[in-house]
């Protein structure tokens, strides 16, 4: 058995590096904050082995909440001002496209804009044919 250590040669062999991840003994690393007075993971998970409970921060949907609002001052408005059916439109486009979180609230907002801008359109062509009825009857004062 020539392979064996002499009885007080029990270091380290020749040529071993430790690995280069593992810090070396008696050494204390401090934890750093992840912002939300929790220690960060480290690289084999979270600090002190504790699961996190803090999610993923909410997507943004302030367009889509935009456009919802404007599709229901439509009605609040009665149809009569034409600017919240157009940006409630255009609002509603730009959020499907940007926010994909905010898809429920886009499309809310989008029908009721198209909505608006329909009923708008009815009311105008009614205003308008009851006034050249009024003028072509033949009525005079």
């Amino acid at each position: 058995m020539t392979n064996q250590p002499a009885p007080g040669d029990e270091g380290t062999p020749n040529g071993y590096q430790p690995p280069s991840n593992i810090p070396p003994q008696g050494s204390w690393i401090p934890p750093q904050s992840n912002g939300y007075g929790q220690p960060s993971a480290g690289a084999y998970g979270t600090a002190y082995g504790q699961p996190s409970y803090y999610g993923f921060p909410p997507e943004p949907k302030g367009l889509s909440i935009a456009s919802l609002c404007c599709g229901i001052a439509v009605f609040l408005g009665l149809g009569i001002f034409i600017l919240p059916q157009i940006a409630a439109v255009v609002l509603g486009h730009l959020a499907l496209f940007r926010e994909p979180a905010g898809r429920g609230l886009a499309i809310a907002g989008l029908v009721l804009g198209y909505l608006g801008l329909a009923l708008t359109a009815i009311v105008l062509t009614f205003i308008v044919v009851a006034i050249f009825a009024a003028a072509n009857s033949g009525y005079s004062y």
